[in-house]
């Protein structure tokens, strides 16, 4: 299945691009994510976590950031997991661009996401995973703009790298930030539950 999301980034694009690609910064920020390992360039290992009622489903894999283009700032996300107990496989290709929008950034990610074994059942609704896609998507946006803001207040911008060379700031080491808290699953009952009344806002929005 194919869906889109976006979001916006509180810092002009040339800002923004380098930000954005220094995964092991702003991995802290992605709902019910951790980064484990980082394998070589633009190559990471981790794991992520859902809960549904009593069913957790723990994934863990790797990703690459390929096909970086940094004079058009676009570039491809290739990840790929496997459920911790056997329930099934996960594989995405997400492609995402920034464009300047009013007062910042507005990244748009289009991923094409298969779902293979058990897992698969959560993907029969192809409208209700895009939903909890935007509801993920947002609560990431609102972490990166709290840990955008939190750094500025204390004199540390995430962007003191990038001003110079771009491309030395992705490859540099970079701390996570330790104010972050350890990653928790993340609740499918509160995403299902945002993402239902997301979708009807919608059905009556049109039906008016």
């Amino acid at each position: 299945m194919q869906f889109d999301v976006s979001f916006t980034v509180p810092m002009p694009p040339e800002q923004a691009w380098p930000l954005l690609l220094d995964v092991r910064r702003i991995a802290p920020c992605l709902p019910g994510a951790e980064l484990t390992d980082v394998l070589g360039e633009n190559r990471y290992k981790g794991r992520a976590r859902v809960k549904v009622g009593p069913i957790e489903l723990s994934f863990a894999g790797e990703a690459e950031l390929r096909d970086i283009d940094h004079a058009a700032r676009t570039a491809m996300v290739v990840a790929r997991g496997a459920e911790g107990k056997g329930r099934g496989n996960a594989a995405a290709n997400v492609q995402f661009k920034l464009e300047p929008d009013a007062g910042g950034t507005k990244v748009i990610a289009v991923t094409d996401l298969q779902l293979v074994g058990a897992v698969a059942q959560y993907g029969r609704g192809a409208g209700l995973i895009k939903e909890i896609a935007n509801q993920l998507t947002q609560q990431f946006a609102r972490n990166l703009q709290a840990a955008i803001a939190a750094e500025q207040q204390n004199a540390a911008p995430l962007v003191a790298r990038a001003e110079a060379d771009p491309a030395a700031a992705i490859a540099a080491p970079s701390a996570i930030p330790a104010a972050m808290p350890a990653p928790q699953a993340v609740s499918g009952i509160s995403l299902l539950w945002a993402a239902l009344r997301a979708m009807l806002a919608r059905w009556f929005g049109r039906a008016a």
